[in-house]
């Protein structure tokens, strides 16, 4: 994946250097993003919107006076807060194998996928101050964490009516770097009973710490859309603007997708359904 970044990026300047000088305007922008996932949900299930930052840079070709191309190449942060609050199974690792119980979970993750974007957008201007522009955005993942807290209460083994004492528990996920059942360095074991016999669970889990083996990535690599917005220009280079950026992708996989409420055996199901990004940019750029 890395190959196919540095050979994009390499096209990207090469084209841009081949076009006549006249013709080509050059600029950057940073700010920041609004962000989430828009798919289905389980109940108790939500995804609200989590924030980030963007940086890129790029090139616009002037067709006419009016209207053009513009392209760019930008690091982008999506992602979203994903929370779930309701009766759910949760399984620990006893010293004579997994024990499932079942009680209320609140989860809440706040999770961050880097993109390394290309748009490419079709420009035209309004009078002298205002332009907006319209086009589609494919965009390579770089980088994906995830960060939170899970709270566990109430929590029986079916058949026993002992309660097992709440857990308060950190959530620090690198999908891209952790492997299946990975501890995290410097995590302090919890001791409690579950069913009669003494468990021990890290106070902070990674990723994939309840599965024996994992397929893959959460999120996948290669994510595409449209993009749309506006830019207003304070003076002959400074400018504000506002792009939305809806995914056509679904950008989850359905192996890692898995769902908060059912289970077989000690194995939570997976969810076959279509996550697709939805951002929004807000820049402050300028073009020379």
């Amino acid at each position: 994946m890395t190959r196919v970044i540095i050979l994009v990026v390499a096209l990207f300047f090469t084209w841009s250097e081949n076009m006549n000088a006249q013709e080509l305007s050059y600029g950057f922008r940073v700010g920041l993003n609004v962000s989430s996932l828009n798919g289905d949900t389980e109940p108790g299930e939500s995804y609200s919107t989590n924030t980030g930052f963007h940086v890129g840079g790029g090139v616009r070709f002037e067709i006419t006076d009016l209207f053009g191309i513009r392209t760019e190449i930008v690091f982008t942060q999506k992602g979203t807060k994903r929370t779930f609050d309701g009766q759910g199974p949760f399984v620990f690792k006893g010293p004579n194998g997994k024990i499932l119980t079942n009680g209320n979970k609140s989860v809440s993750l706040n999770i961050s996928n880097a993109y390394l974007e290309i748009p490419i957008m079709a420009y035209g201007k309004i009078g002298k101050k205002l332009e907006v522009f319209g086009g589609g955005y494919a965009g390579f993942l770089v980088g994906s964490t995830a960060s939170g807290e899970l709270v566990y209460t109430d929590g029986r083994v079916e058949g026993n009516n002992n309660i097992i004492d709440p857990l308060n528990l950190t959530l620090d996920y690198n999908y891209n770097k952790q492997d299946a059942g990975e501890l995290i360095d410097g995590a302090e074991n919890i001791s409690l009973q579950v069913a009669g016999e003494m468990v021990e669970i890290p106070n902070t889990l990674s990723a994939f710490y309840d599965l024996d083996s994992k397929k893959g990535k959460p999120y996948k690599v290669f994510d595409a859309g449209l993009s749309a917005g506006a830019a207003f220009f304070l003076n002959g280079g400074l400018y504000f603007s506002a792009i939305a950026n809806y995914g056509l992708i679904d950008v989850t996989n359905s192996d890692l997708d898995f769902s908060n409420t059912e289970i077989t055996g000690f194995d939570f199901n997976t969810r076959d359904d279509k996550d697709n990004n939805l951002s929004f940019q807000f820049s402050l750029g300028f073009s020379f």
